[in-house]
């Protein structure tokens, strides 16, 4: 299969734009694709990704607005990096872009063999399963359904917080390459630590061992369980474990609450609110992050955070323990550092912060759009919510959705290099 092209051609007026896009049909049909960096950034934009002349010649045909990005951009949008937290990673997440994207490549490949270094941790072949192969096009479905025991470490608390950073970081490395620059930063959970390495806090490598760190030593305690309730915080008193076993770990949505605590008394918890009619659904994790469970190891962790030079954020950072925009002095504190891996995960209330900037751009560097969805819930028909990878159930190529990320955001307004696109992809290898 050809590597995919972004193709993107911009005109003063609507009308210009449709003859634009019929004289570039006829020019793809010849079988040419433009360069990227030929594109004029008007203010009338459209881009389509395609692996072949003739292919991008029919989706502009059809105008197909599931493959092509249509706007009038207005630049000056802030965006707004979303990292997520575990859960969603998947075997061969990013495989495509680690074969195509030296960029990429290069970050993760200095992630890995760190983890390896100072961790002991050989986390590619858990990455990429397939013999170490990292050319997938995209999720790795055959994968996805192995639950044997090598396949099932992506999971494990130990591993899936580093591996989800280190890809997370890869992803970032990626963007800044084109020129995408966020304008504010939101992490979930863990992903607060790679969103305050965005942000200048410590460097990715510091960063990274921290992770690695907190992972060792969260994976150390006993485990638990965690469960996403389709409720309000208000609701959930009466159906809450009487003795305290049970508490709130994160407050995503106003109807959307997540519990976390010993895996028997979740169980009870889930069977009281079946009984009720209130839905609920266990999460993939290992342990009751963010709850009273993670308390004995608190005052390692600020131990540990107090050998890093920390630096206040030079871009607006959102905090999970706050719910609203981190203080210099909270960012360089281990105190904060060490309550974050205890408190509840107060993401309602940062995605409210975003939705107030002005028709803000929302990118989540990871798999799938779980943290923008999310971030959605509250309403805001000008907010933009962009994924950079395939979910782990999506067969898109992961070059695709990455370039289609690249297309949406160029045609709203936002500053990217296309110029520097043209050099960024390698087609094989």
């Amino acid at each position: 299969m050809s590597v995919p092209r972004l193709v993107a051609l911009s005109a003063g007026s609507a009308e210009a734009l449709e003859r634009a896009t019929d004289a570039l049909i006829a020019s793809l049909e010849r079988g040419a694709f433009p360069s990227a960096a030929t594109a004029v950034a008007a203010a009338h934009r459209r881009a389509v990704v395609a692996g072949e002349p003739a292919e991008a010649a029919h989706y502009l045909r059809r105008r197909d607005a599931r493959r092509v990005a249509t706007g009038a951009a207005a630049p000056g949008r802030p965006v707004a990096f979303l990292f997520p937290g575990v859960g969603d990673q998947y075997p061969g997440m990013a495989g495509g872009l680690y074969r195509h994207v030296p960029v990429f490549a290069a970050k993760l490949d200095r992630c890995l063999r760190s983890l390896e270094a100072d961790q002991g941790l050989d986390l590619r072949p858990v990455l990429y399963p397939a013999n170490g192969d990292a050319g997938r096009r995209g999720p790795d479905l055959a994968a996805l359904f192995d639950r044997s025991e090598t396949a099932e470490r992506i999971h494990d608390t130990l591993v899936a917080q580093p591996l989800v950073f280190a890809v997370q970081s890869a992803l970032a490395a990626a963007l800044r390459a084109v020129g995408v620059r966020p304008a504010a930063l939101l992490g979930y959970s863990t992903g607060e630590y790679a969103a305050a390495s965005a942000a200048g806090v410590l460097p990715s490598e510091s960063a990274l061992r921290l992770v690695a760190l907190r992972a060792r030593l969260v994976a150390a305690l006993p485990r638990g369980a965690m469960l996403a309730v389709m409720a309000g915080p208000d609701a959930l008193g009466p159906h809450l474990a009487p003795d305290g076993e049970v508490s709130i770990a994160a407050l995503d949505g106003p109807e959307l609450t997540v519990l976390a605590g010993p895996e028997a008394a979740i169980e009870g918890v889930a069977a009281r609110l079946a009984g009720d009619g209130v839905a609920s659904r266990r999460l993939p994790t290992t342990h009751a992050f963010h709850s009273p469970m993670m308390a004995p190891v608190v005052a390692r962790l600020r131990e540990a955070v107090a050998a890093f030079a920390l630096s206040p954020p030079a871009i607006p950072l959102l905090s999970n323990v706050t719910g609203t925009w981190m203080r210099p002095e909270e960012a360089v504190s281990p105190d904060y550092w060490a309550a974050h891996v205890r408190h509840p995960v107060r993401f309602a209330a940062n995605a409210a912060e975003l939705r107030r900037l002005p028709d803000p751009v929302l990118v989540e560097l990871g798999p799938g759009q779980t943290l923008t969805w999310l971030a959605l819930q509250g309403g805001a028909d000008s907010v933009l919510a962009v994924p950079t990878l395939p979910g782990r159930l999506q067969s898109r190529p992961d070059l695709t959705v990455f370039l289609t990320a690249l297309a949406r955001l160029w045609t709203a307004g936002v500053e990217v290099d296309l110029a520097a696109l043209d050099g960024l992809i390698r087609s094989a290898g």
